[in-house]
Formats: C-alpha cells, sequence, structure tokens
C-alpha cells in the first residue's frame, strides 16, 4: 500500500514568541499524526514573503521560496491573518486561526479560541482550554517538590507591570517556601533592569532567556513540582498547566478598567482550582500527588478536528 504524501503545512509567523508557540504545538501534534511537511514564513515588515504574497494574490506566480502547495496554512496573531487568506486566494490551502480575528470570522476555514474569550457559537470556531501549547513527555514523570520555577512575562496591553512589584512578589515566594530552589526565568518581554531589583537568597537563581538552549522551560516545566507565572502571559501559564506543575498566578494591576479576557481566564481557573493566585498568599497549595494526569493534550485535541474537519482523514494513528 503506498504512504500517503507528507502533509505541507504553511506555518506564518509574527515574530511574537508566544504567537509561535502555538503553532508550533498545533503543527506538531498534526505530526504526530501524519508525516508533515512543514514551512515557516515571516510575515512582518516588507519580506520576501509579504512580496511574494501580494505578487501571488495578482497571478499564477510560484509559490515564494518554491515551497509545495499547501494544504493548510496556520496562524497565530492577528498580523498573520490577511496574509493567511491571501496566500489561500494565492495558493489554495485550508487556513486554521489561532486566536479571535479582528476579520470576519466566516472568512477562514476553522479557528481555535481560548474558552475565556467567551465567542460566539459559530461552526467553524473550536473553544480551546486555555492557548496552545506544546503537549508535555508521553510517560508521566514524577514532580520534584523541591524545585519551583518563577516565569515572568513583561510589559503587556492588559496589565500595569512595575519591577519593583513583581521583584517584592519573587522575594515573598522565595521566602515563603525555602525549602525549594527556586528559578527564575524572564522572558523578551521582560524588562531588562529587572534583574538587577531581584532579591539575593540561596534558594533563587535567574535564568535568562538568552542563556537558555533550546527546549529549556518545557524541560524545566516537565519535573518542577511547582511554577508561578506573572498575570500578563497565557502561553507561559498553559504551559505549566498542562506540565501538571502547582500552579501559582502572581497578580499584576489592570491597565483598564473592568475584567480583560487574560484576567477572566485565570479567575476562570481559579474557581476551577487550577491555579492559586497571590492574592491569596505567596505559598502553593501541593496539588494532586506530584503525577502528571493522564488526559489527552489540548493541541493534539486540535490536531484531530483539523485532520478530521478540513482533510477527511481520520484523527487518529501516529506518523510513520
Amino acid at each position: 500500500m503506498t504512504a500517503a504524501p507528507p502533509l505541507v503545512v504553511w506555518r506564518l509567523l509574527d515574530g511574537k514568541a508566544g504567537h509561535e508557540k502555538q503553532s508550533a504545538a498545533l503543527v506538531e501534534a498534526l505530526g504526530a499524526l501524519s508525516p508533515v511537511d512543514a514551512h515557516d514564513f515571516h510575515v512582518c515588515g516588507n519580506g520576501q514573503f509579504r512580496r511574494e504574497v501580494v505578487k501571488g494574490a495578482f497571478s499564477m506566480c510560484a509559490p515564494p521560496s518554491a515551497a509545495p502547495l499547501p494544504a493548510l496554512i496556520v496562524g497565530a496573531g492577528h498580523r498573520t491573518h490577511l496574509p493567511m487568506l491571501v496566500a489561500r486566494q494565492a495558493w489554495g490551502g485550508k487556513c486554521v486561526a489561532l486566536m479571535k480575528p479582528t476579520l470576519p470570522s466566516g472568512l477562514f476555514d476553522l479557528i481555535f479560541v481560548p474558552t475565556h474569550d467567551h465567542s460566539r457559537r459559530k461552526p467553524n470556531l473550536v473553544e480551546t482550554d486555555g492557548v496552545l501549547c506544546a503537549a508535555p513527555p508521553a510517560a508521566p514523570l514524577r514532580k520534584d517538590e523541591r524545585r519551583g520555577l518563577i516565569l515572568l512575562g513583561g510589559e503587556s496591553r492588559h496589565f500595569v507591570w512595575r519591577n519593583a512589584a513583581v521583584a517584592g512578589a519573587v522575594a515573598a515566594i522565595v521566602q515563603a517556601a525555602p525549602e525549594v530552589s527556586w528559578t527564575v526565568c524572564d522572558s523578551r518581554r521582560t524588562p531588562a533592569r529587572l534583574e538587577q531589583a531581584l532579591p539575593a537568597a540561596a534558594n533563587l537563581r535567574f535564568r535568562s532567556w538568552r542563556a537558555a538552549p533550546p527546549g529549556f522551560l518545557g524541560e524545566a516545566l516537565a519535573t518542577a513540582g511547582y511554577a508561578w507565572v506573572t498575570a500578563d502571559s497565557s502561553s507561559m501559564l498553559y504551559e505549566a498547566l498542562a506540565a501538571a506543575a502547582a500552579v501559582g498566578v502572581i497578580d499584576l494591576p489592570q491597565k483598564r478598567r473592568g475584567v480583560n479576557k487574560h484576567a477572566r481566564g485565570i479567575a476562570e481557573l481559579r474557581a476551577a482550582r487550577r491555579v492559586h493566585c497571590s492574592t491569596d498568599g505567596f505559598r502553593l497549595p501541593a496539588f494532586g500527588n506530584g503525577q502528571a494526569k493522564a488526559h489527552e493534550p489540548e493541541n493534539r485535541r486540535c490536531a484531530r478536528i483539523v485532520m478530521e474537519r478540513l482533510l477527511d482523514r481520520p484523527g487518529a494513528g501516529a506518523a510513520a
């Protein structure tokens, strides 16, 4: 029996790490179901892909970088949405958007939206448990309750970031659990001066994303018993939850009145007792028995939906 050709996936990137992690998580899960031939294209600025997409919209030119024609075009972030649609018009394929688009949702073949967005129910819209993230290891790992992570985001549209306040929260976390070895990890959005504001403690070390090897965060989360995440970072929050750590949220003031969608998502997680908030104290309760829970990762559930709805392929099995 002849093997099916690889599934050609174009992944459109907007330069934002959180968005790119989401689309990478979906492509990873698709690869667990079928052989995948993935191609990444950057859509920001006046780059080659942007120029070729505009050209392709008006003529039957070859795809960018001589890539094979796509079966799927995947993007996360508003900047990817219009290029996705234009690329589909020029070269075919199905458009899969991650996050609620600003353009009319009916233009996309499939949209995955976090439940906390409270979007209207539509045939092409699928709600997800938070943002998509890479699946944890297949084999449950024993959590090390002597190790913890403190994951820092940074400036955002929704929350007020003050270095002194965040550093104070880090100090309180470390003091509340002195028996835990804590690693503070910053991110691309973290202000450079924050490191200088962090407390000096025997059970605390700082790890910059600039010096961390690829895959460091996923590997650290796989075994860490505890993880604190600043409220602005949805992607790291759901990565920590997927890794089955005991998760805390470092609360930050909101920039606007009312509750933004990220704060609403945190409130829902808190109500479901899936996270602990710093307003309730800086010592994390030990959730569960320290074993990773056996359940289907959200990115793999979404990959099955893509295969079944858009490609008419069975959403089960493994890549050859």
